[in-house]
Parts: C-alpha cells; sequence; structure tokens
C-alpha cells in the first residue's frame, strides 16, 4: 500500500475503517472503509491521530483486504441455522437463527486457525446458544492478506460451524423412593427438573411415583413413555447402595445404556440409555439437587437438540467436569 499524508488525501478511499476510542466513554467507528476523504474530514483525521492514509497500489495483486477475508472464513464456517452480522473493522459474527445446541468442529477450527494469520473465534463447543446470540468472530491479523492463505482455508472446507435445534419438547419424570411414594417426604426433584428444563422450551406431561421394586420402576418408564414423552428423566435411587435399583430398571427397559457413571462432578452417578426409538432416558442422581451447575446442565441440552451421546463422548467430558 501506499501511504499518503491526511492533508493530500482529498478524494481519495480509505481501505480500512478508522476507529475512535475514548476510554469510559465511547468507542465508534467515524469512518467506513471505502469513504472518500473530504475537506472537511482532514482536521477530524488529525483529531484521531491520524496523520497519513493507505491507498492500494497495482503490487499488492495477489493480496485481501480484511473484509474480504473475513467474508471468506465466514462462507467457510457457516452451518446450519445462522446468519452474518454487519462488516465492523475487518470482522464478521455469526449469529444463531435458532435456539439450539452450538457444535463446533474442532479439530477444523484448529487447522484453519493454524495457517498462518486467519483467526476464527468461536463459543464453546456443545454450548446451548439462544436465537440473536453471537455464536463466532471471523477476521485476519493484518489489513492486507495473502490470497493463499485464504485458499488453504478453503481446501480444508467446512461448515465449522451448526445449531441443532432444540427438538425434544415433551418429558416424563419417573420418581423412585418409597419415602416419596408413601408421601414421608416430598419429591424435590421434580419442580427442579422442570425449572431446568423450561429455558429449552421442555414441558412435563407425564409424571409417576413408584416404590423402589425395578417392575414398577420399567413400568413407570413405559408409562411415561407411553403418554408421549420425548425424554424421559428417572430419579432416585442412582447409588451404588444395593438397594438402589434404578440404574437395573433403566437397563432392563432401555434397548441401550452409554453409560453409568460420568467424569464428571458433581453429578457422576448419571446413567444415560436410549429407547430403540431413541427416546433418551436420564437416571439422575441426588447431587443434582444440591448444585448447579451438574452434570445434568452438560447432558441435557444435548439431549433435547437430538445430539447422540456416545461412550467416547463420556470419556471426554473429564477435560472440564470438574463443575464444583
Amino acid at each position: 500500500m501506499k501511504e499518503i499524508r491526511v492533508q493530500d488525501a482529498v478524494g481519495h478511499a480509505l481501505v480500512h475503517d478508522i476507529v475512535r476510542i475514548v476510554i469510559g466513554e465511547v468507542k465508534d467507528t467515524p469512518f467506513r472503509r471505502g469513504h472518500v476523504i473530504t475537506e472537511a474530514d482532514v482536521p477530524k483525521l488529525l483529531d484521531l491521530g491520524k496523520e497519513h492514509i493507505y491507498v492500494m497500489e497495482p503490487e499488492d495483486e495477489g493480496f485481501l483486504h480484511e473484509e474480504d477475508v473475513a467474508r471468506a472464513l465466514y462462507a467457510i464456517a457457516k452451518g446450519d441455522h445462522m446468519h452474518d452480522g454487519p462488516m465492523v473493522q475487518g470482522k464478521i459474527e455469526a449469529i444463531a437463527d435458532v435456539d439450539g445446541l452450538l457444535k463446533v468442529d474442532v479439530d477444523k477450527l484448529y487447522a484453519i486457525n493454524s495457517i498462518g494469520e486467519l483467526t476464527i473465534v468461536t463459543k464453546l463447543n456443545n454450548m446451548p446458544v439462544k436465537a440473536g446470540d453471537k455464536i463466532a468472530g471471523m477476521r485476519c491479523i493484518p489489513l492486507l492478506l495473502e490470497e493463499q492463505q485464504v485458499t488453504a482455508a478453503q481446501k480444508i472446507g467446512g461448515p465449522i460451524l451448526t445449531i441443532k435445534p432444540f427438538v425434544r419438547k415433551t418429558m416424563g419424570i419417573v420418581t423412585t423412593g418409597s419415602e416419596v411414594f408413601e408421601g414421608r417426604i416430598k419429591d424435590a426433584f421434580t419442580p427442579i427438573i422442570e425449572e431446568r428444563c423450561a429455558p429449552f422450551g421442555v414441558k412435563k406431561i407425564a409424571h409417576e411415583i413408584v416404590t423402589d421394586n425395578t417392575d414398577d420402576i420399567v413400568a413407570a418408564i413405559d408409562k411415561v413413555k407411553t403418554a408421549g414423552a420425548d425424554i424421559i428423566f428417572c430419579t432416585g435411587g442412582m447409588s451404588v447402595d444395593p438397594d438402589d435399583l434404578t440404574p437395573g430398571a433403566i437397563k432392563r427397559y432401555a434397548d441401550r445404556v452409554v453409560t453409568y457413571g460420568l467424569p464428571v462432578l458433581p453429578g457422576s452417578m448419571v446413567c444415560i440409555a436410549y429407547c430403540a426409538d431413541g427416546t433418551p432416558i436420564l437416571g439422575v442422581p441426588g447431587g443434582v439437587l444440591f448444585s448447579k451447575p451438574t452434570a445434568f446442565d452438560e447432558i441435557v441440552p444435548r439431549l433435547i437438540a437430538d445430539d447422540e451421546i456416545t461412550k467416547e463422548d463420556c470419556i471426554c467430558m473429564g477435560h472440564g467436569g470438574f463443575l464444583g
């Protein structure tokens, strides 16, 4: 690029945004890329500390402007259920269109960010997001970037980002324990589960309270599923005590059990299982009553978004799984 004194720049177009920052008061962009400088602009630019501007020269061929790089990165990163925000200071942000679960291809993200001076910054993988949330930003570091870096990123390909909408909207709850069944103590689990599922739009349509009996628990699970529950929660009887029968009942009813036990604290005594038709069953340990966040808060958004959880996923939760 060619450097020109501001006093000599009248009639030239800016090749980048110029930002004004007053600490604690304002941050704005009084001059945008493409603005053609006038005589009236000269003192304003000098007040911003800009004694020179820069214009493109023929030898800049083979380079891309930061805004073009940002657009290219967004095109690579963009997946379902999102749109791009306005270009600001050479940066584009991706914005969620729906409430759902953000999925990030971490390997591709790492590969693109390793190329050179390209930057894609995202929220964490498997994070719940709401419509209108900013989920990622894309830009490059210099004003002009070698086009070959963008070409290399395009070869890696995308999408980097996808949002899975929350699709499971009804739940059934099976509360186990003779002390609750007989009315000796109040069921404290159900209102907590309802409260924590409410942000995802999930409503309770069936609730069964049963004694500590495997046959009764199995029958109750079947009853709430038959009522149309998209997701089933079983509470009580989830510890390693011999008389805690809920995990065994889930195993008997479910088509497959992914795990009983999770490297997440608190809430490690979780049981994750699936019915033959894909309906998830979650055995909820007592730790959910006393803490937040717990394993419940890590797992439930994925189940509601119908994002299948594997045993490998469970093992990986140990990294960052200490929530207490």
